[in-house]
């Protein structure tokens, strides 16, 4: 498990919290996949649909953010893609996506604003799961 999503990741717009969600989802679902030894193809696919959903995430992201910061999130997912894909497979471990988890995170709570008046942006507080 990478993360737990609940209502504190809310960022208060609906589309915005489904593509925050599916994001940690398909990075939990990488984990379990890689802990239970699964099949290379299923593995690929996964990573795959969680390239895509970070992709059409910050192809849609219209807010601020730090400079380079959609760059390193995204590189990263390719990163693991490339390796995955060579055969590197020792790369693509549960540090790897924990970190990418957290990454994801941090974005969601820095540099997310809420729809409407800015004033009331909680910023959340998230449960990661321990390092292996």
């Amino acid at each position: 498990m990478i993360a737990i999503w609940d209502s504190s990741l809310s960022v208060g717009d609906g589309i915005l919290d489904a593509e925050h969600r599916l994001v940690v989802d398909l990075l939990n679902e990488l984990d379990v996949a890689l802990a239970v030894g699964a099949p290379f193809a299923v593995v690929e696919m996964a990573l795959d649909a969680l390239g895509r959903a970070v992709a059409r995430h910050f192809a849609r992201s219209a807010e601020p953010h730090p400079p380079g910061e959609h760059d390193r999130i995204l590189g990263r997912v390719r990163q693991l893609q490339q390796a995955w894909g060579l055969g590197q497979r020792q790369r693509l471990d549960h540090r790897a996506l924990l970190e990418l988890g957290r990454r994801w995170i941090a974005h969601i709570g820095r540099h997310e604003p809420p729809p409407g008046p800015a004033p009331l942006f909680r910023r959340p507080q998230v449960r990661f799961a321990a390092s292996a």
